[in-house]
């Protein structure tokens, strides 16, 4: 029986304007025995009645990480995590062009969300 299974932990948040959501996932996939986990990050606006993605990122965690990543899935965010999502994290997917799906800076700061300790 294989150790490894996959998992998904998935977070919505609706801004107050009703107006841009902001979604934020992490998937555990398994190679085998070997877990590899995934960052989901969707940045999406509201365009006539429906929602529509602005900015979509997968980030693939690094190996060093994935400890961390682990944690994140079992333990949920805590509030400086929150805060960081939906304060650094949300402000630059807000600069980026609508239709990004790569962006370094993005993925960069989805990765440190891991390291915020309490």
């Amino acid at each position: 029986m294989a150790k490894c299974k996959p998992f998904s932990v998935n977070l919505a948040v609706l801004a107050p304007s009703n107006k841009r959501q902001v979604s934020f996932g992490i998937t555990r996939g398994c190679i085998g025995d070997t877990p590899f986990y995934l960052i989901i990050f969707v940045l999406r606006d509201k365009v006539e009645g429906g929602f529509q993605d602005r900015v979509k990122l997968d980030i693939r965690v690094g190996d060093t990480l994935n400890p961390k990543a682990e944690a994140l899935m079992t333990q949920g965010l805590n509030m400086a995590q929150l805060e960081f999502l939906s304060g650094p994290i949300t402000d630059r997917a807000k600069a980026l062009k609508k239709g990004t799906t790569e962006d370094a800076k993005l993925a960069d700061l989805n990765q440190q969300l891991l390291e915020i300790k309490k």
